[in-house]
């Protein structure tokens, strides 16, 4: 039988990086890029506007149904599941009521503030490719806020994360910080496997491989799952990036420091 696990986390915060290195175990199938959360949301959304399903409510066959794409959307012999998005952290009650088990997400996290920075440096780094938010009189204010507005990739993520401790569902959430599993990475690898109850894996953090591919046009940010092949630590100058304001201002937004 296998078990099916989840990966929602912040952007910028190294889900794509630790998918790779969960990889390396030869009994876990990572899926940096998946479109089953879509498709399972797309299905849930839209049974009730079928005319049928209006006429005679099928709750039962809708519970199977999203089971059956669950259990059956990764073509793998392997028995440990990884799949990666970060709207998952929304779809917790509906998960446990179709798969009547348990589920746990693993949340990779970051100071908003080095995330935005983040952000900002790739924009830099690539000034001639034109970014998502970049209008042409877009401003490192305007940028930011875009990020992590109310529907920014930031914003609802963070938003998204906060209201599931507060849904009581923290018990079912492993907060792994970017820093401390580039500082610590056995540490925070041991974390993980405790939380799944995983058989121990020896991890090579020096040869991490990436071999999915993305396109930069759709995603709107040149080299945005781009991943190292060695794990190390950066220190990324936040006032550098975006000045002492908005540091104060993004750096005042982390409420998970007391699980990590």
């Amino acid at each position: 039988m296998k078990n099916l696990y989840f990966v929602a986390g912040l952007p910028r915060s190294g889900s794509t990086l630790l998918i790779n290195i969960l990889k390396q175990n030869p009994n876990i199938f990572g899926a940096p890029v998946s479109s089953l959360c879509s498709i399972v949301n797309g299905v849930f959304t839209g049974w009730e506007n079928i005319e049928t399903n209006k006429e005679f409510p099928n709750d039962e066959a809708k519970k199977r149904v999203l089971k059956a794409i669950l259990e059956n959307y990764h073509n793998t012999d392997k028995k440990i599941i990884f799949d990666k998005d970060r709207m998952w952290i929304n779809k917790i009650a509906l998960l446990e009521e179709v798969l009547q088990k348990e589920v746990k997400i693993l949340c990779p996290v970051r100071n908003p503030a080095e995330i935005l920075s983040s952000f900002e440096k790739m924009r830099r780094k690539h000034p001639s490719k034109l970014i998502t938010p970049d209008n042409g009189g877009s401003t490192i204010a305007s940028r930011c806020l875009y990020y992590s507005g109310a529907e920014g990739i930031l914003g609802l993520s963070h938003a998204l994360h906060k209201d599931a401790v507060i849904c009581g569902y923290l018990d079912k959430l492993l907060f792994v910080d970017y820093n401390k599993l580039c500082s610590t990475p056995k540490m925070q690898m041991k974390r993980i496997y405790d939380f799944f109850e995983l058989p121990k894996f020896n991890h090579d953090f020096n040869k991490i491989e990436q071999t999915e591919q993305y396109n930069d046009i759709v995603t709107g940010h040149v080299d945005l799952h781009k991943i190292r092949p060695q794990l190390e630590k950066q220190t990324t100058n936040c006032i550098e990036y975006l000045g002492l304001d908005l540091y104060e201002q993004y750096n005042r937004e982390i409420f998970w420091d007391a699980w990590v």
